[in-house]
């Protein structure tokens, strides 16, 4: 007998925002910083978007609207104008590998965010600072998603960054991956952000995570790719967060050196040794050498990746 199912088509609602977001510029104009070689075709439906005759389109369009035009390469300085709080209103906002600069996030400051992505194609675009900056009050107290991989925390990741940062309080997931954030940052942020249970700290200069002993009964998602430890007692600090669900503790391959290779082994003791994550769903060891598979004992665990030779 034929299988008779198929693929359900699309929904008219996502076909127009593909659409809208494939042509609200030129595909000459969408790779350049500032938009302005428009067809004609762009610039009737820009126009649309300004002037809304009344209507007033809700968050649930708007944010799919903008993720849609920054995974177009769509979303520019020129086209993040488009979403006044007058006539739009956003609350998820995603901006990734965009060529928006800090000029074009300020018109989130007219917005009450409760997610916020902003991870920049090039760190030259702006600082976590200039992020900081577009948020107003009301987002500063309600926002509960922030990531801001890939950027720069600028001046040098002075104090005052951080503090800016540890004024999210209610604050439930950060994504610091890909910067300069340290563990005196770390330190700072498990202090000052009681309701985080997220973390990313992948690809970053952290070298020491004692401080997450003071959030061992809540941490419950903890991503640290490519993270050296070089302080043992980082690996008894790792295996006491009994709350987490969600572990990557994956490396690159590592090089033949000594010192290499001597960072490398307190990771893996993390596996290696006598921890117990009750409610672990998700592990990550790939990369990750000499881990025998019958010490990855966890009944729980829904995924696990790891390298066939590390077993």
């Amino acid at each position: 007998m034929p299988d008779l199912t198929t693929e359900s088509p699309d929904t008219l609602q996502n076909l127009c925002l593909t659409y809208i977001a494939k042509n609200i510029i030129s595909p000459s104009a969408s790779d350049v910083v500032v938009c302005h070689k428009d067809t004609s075709e762009s610039t009737v439906l820009q126009q649309r978007l300004r002037t809304l005759d009344g209507t007033f389109i809700h968050n649930a369009i708007a944010d799919l609207l903008l993720s849609r035009m920054s995974a177009c390469r769509t979303l520019c300085n020129q086209t993040i104008e488009l979403f006044q709080s007058g006539t739009t209103c956003l609350r998820h906002v995603v901006i990734r590998r965009s060529p928006v600069t800090a000029e074009g996030l300020r018109v989130l400051r007219s917005h009450k965010l409760v997610t916020l992505v902003v991870e920049p194609e090039d760190s030259k675009q702006f600082t976590v600072t200039d992020v900081m900056c577009c948020l107003n009050e009301w987002t500063v107290t309600n926002l509960r998603l922030l990531s801001v991989a890939g950027a720069t925390f600028g001046q040098g990741g002075r104090p005052p960054v951080i503090v800016s940062l540890c004024a999210l309080r209610n604050l439930h997931s950060l994504d610091v991956s890909r910067t300069e954030f340290n563990e005196n940052m770390l330190k700072i942020v498990v202090d000052d952000l009681p309701l985080l249970e997220s973390l990313d700290i992948s690809s970053t200069l952290v070298r020491d995570v004692t401080s997450l002993s003071r959030c061992r009964a809540r941490l419950r998602r903890l991503l640290m790719y490519n993270v050296r430890l070089n302080d043992s007692s980082s690996a008894d600090v790792l295996q006491s967060l009994s709350a987490l669900q969600v572990l990557d503790i994956s490396q690159d391959p590592p090089s033949h050196s000594f010192t290499s290779h001597k960072m490398y082994s307190v990771t893996a003791e993390i596996i290696l040794q006598d921890a117990v994550f009750p409610d672990l769903v998700s592990l990550d060891i790939s990369g990750t050498q000499n881990v025998p598979i019958d010490l990855v004992r966890y009944e729980n665990v829904i995924c696990i990746r790891y390298d066939i030779q590390s077993v």
